[in-house]
């Protein structure tokens, strides 16, 4: 992170969203040494004055689930992220991630998380969270960056990818494990229930480190055991096991998969809302498409995921192990997370990225008809020849699922960006979508409970003390936008294509953006939890206006 610029940059006839949800009030604002200095109707002066003649200033966006761990080492001034407007974002997703990993199993964790979270040359120079922060500090990312402590990382520490329940030492170990990551910077527990090791934690395991999140007033982020044909029983087992642990539960990436369970997302907020009712906090955050993003490993049952990754390429490569994936995929009666029977046809599962180049943007039912082969058979075959390093798109989501959940406050924005080959485009498109398509279009949300949901939100989460709002003293994370005039650009054939709307997007009170174009300024400061929180327990803060 650069040091703060002498220079005053101070915007005048602004329309100010202050982050709140309140409504907008026209004003001046003035950003000098990194912060908000002065927010009144009437300009004070500055090195630099620009008349925004009535364009919208709202704080900076805070993309709550993303994947840039390691990407943001080769491309540091994630341009597919600030011109979006987003300013934050919030990695260590899913369970699995790049730190804390044990020493003798570094390499396996760099192929494991290679699909989601890209890769870097040479062997990881940490173990830890601290050490990971160190290191992606001194890389002088362009946004900021906070962390949470991946469940399967610290899992990995003592039992590596062993599906077996935890001795109690064992257990006490990982949660001593999980206060040292929290001290390191970590700002909660993230766990994904189909991702090897995570995917292993039993629920008493799991209560057990909900607890130690109680103790300080942190939560547990959670990619649930099924987001299609159980996906509301999942998540009552989820806020059941943070309720009997003692800490704050939210969903990541929620939605409901597949559909003959299209509907469902009334059931999940009335979930919701039995939880408020006896005293529980709950979010979640979404991305506004009607296909997820993952590897494509996930479409495997998931005994043929067990073991490293060379024990499961040589099991792909039997034909016994073939004909019983095949007959789980068609199983109507299994009750694991089918996402290749939520997608209803081959056709809606589409390669975004593989490790060769080869056959992105290609349907698994195009593959298998250019092989003439079974899809999957096909599948298989190209796991194999990839190395596993395959991801994918799948249509499994309803537009009418997804605007309920846009439309209840509890909720935040994410990209679930995953980037290589030709990625899902909400990586790069998600926040000007839900202003152009929900907001302006469909008006599915007002342009103030957006702002909230994008910047206040988050940051009462997190408990970041002086960012997410546009209030004097705070950091200078700011928008700038004409809200009739963003449009998102990315598409699945063509999904790098930047978006070009956001005026002025300030990290830091720097300019990482202007005119719609990445300055090339790299000013973004790496969050850790216990400064940001001034001890060791995250400050309970909710500071909406309606």
């Amino acid at each position: 992170m650069s040091a703060p610029s002498t220079e005053s940059i101070e915007f005048r006839n602004a329309r100010v969203l202050d982050g709140s949800g309140g409504d907008a009030v026209t004003a001046s604002v003035l950003v000098q040494g990194g912060r908000i200095r002065r927010i009144a109707a009437d300009p004070a002066g500055a090195d630099r004055e620009i008349d925004l003649d009535g364009a919208v200033l709202a704080p900076g966006f805070i993309d709550m689930h993303a994947h840039s761990e390691l990407r943001l080492f080769d491309r540091p001034g994630a341009p597919e992220k600030v011109t979006q407007g987003v300013t934050t974002e919030v990695l260590g997703q899913d369970g699995v991630s790049v730190a804390p990993v044990p020493t003798d199993l570094k390499t396996e964790w760099a192929n494991r998380i290679q699909s989601l979270d890209g890769r870097i040359e040479g062997e990881w120079p940490w173990t830890d969270v601290a050490g990971y922060l160190d290191e992606l500090a001194d890389a002088d990312p362009a946004v900021n960056c906070a962390f949470y402590a991946p469940h399967g990382n610290l899992r990995s520490l003592v039992a590596g990818f062993e599906d077996r329940p935890l001795s109690d030492a064992e257990l006490e170990t990982v949660r001593a494990e999980l206060g040292t990551a929290l001290d390191g910077g970590a700002f909660g527990l993230s766990k994904g229930m189909i991702y090897p090791p995570s995917s292993y934690g039993r629920d008493t395991e799991l209560e057990a480190l909900a607890a130690t999140l109680g103790d300080r007033d942190s939560f547990m982020i959670s990619h649930v055991w099924n987001e299609t044909d159980y996906v509301v029983e999942s998540i009552e087992r989820y806020l059941d096991i943070c309720h009997c642990g003692g800490c704050d539960a939210h969903v990541s990436h929620l939605k409901v998969g597949g559909q003959h369970n299209w509907g469902a997302s009334e059931d999940v907020r009335s979930l919701f809302d039995e939880a408020e009712a006896r005293g529980q906090r709950v979010s979640f955050d979404q991305y506004p498409y009607t296909a997820g993003s993952t590897m494509l490993t996930a479409l495997l049952p998931p005994w043929a995921r067990r073991g490293d990754s060379t024990a499961i390429r040589e099991r792909l490569r039997e034909a016994s192990v073939r004909e019983r994936i095949a007959a789980d995929i068609d199983d109507e009666s299994g009750d694991w997370e089918n996402l290749a029977r939520a997608a209803g046809t081959w056709d809606n599962i589409l390669i975004t990225r593989t490790a060769s180049g080869r056959h992105q943007g290609e349907t698994i039912a195009d593959i298998a008809a250019e092989r003439n082969r079974d899809p999957v058979e096909a599948m298989c075959d190209l796991l194999v020849e990839e190395d596993l390093d395959v991801t994918m798109a799948d249509f499994v989501m309803s537009e009418d699922d997804i605007e309920r959940f846009l439309a209840d406050p509890r909720g935040t924005f994410c990209t679930d960006g995953i980037f290589g080959g030709k990625p899902h485009p909400r990586a790069i498109g998600t926040f000007p979508r839900i202003l152009e398509r929900y907001v302006r279009e469909r008006e599915t949300l007002s342009l103030e409970r957006m702002v909230y949901k994008a910047a206040g939100r988050p940051a009462d989460l997190l408990g970041l003390p002086d960012r997410g709002y546009v209030e004097e003293g705070y950091v200078a994370d700011l928008v700038v936008f004409d809200p009739d005039a963003v449009v998102e650009r990315p598409t699945y054939e063509d999904p790098f294509r930047l978006t070009e709307d956001f005026d002025y997007v300030l990290v830091g009170g720097e300019v990482a953006v202007g005119g719609g174009e990445p300055t090339g300024v790299r000013n973004g400061a790496v969050l850790r939890s216990t400064e940001e929180w001034g001890g060791r327990t995250r400050p309970s803060t909710s500071r909406r206006s309606f």
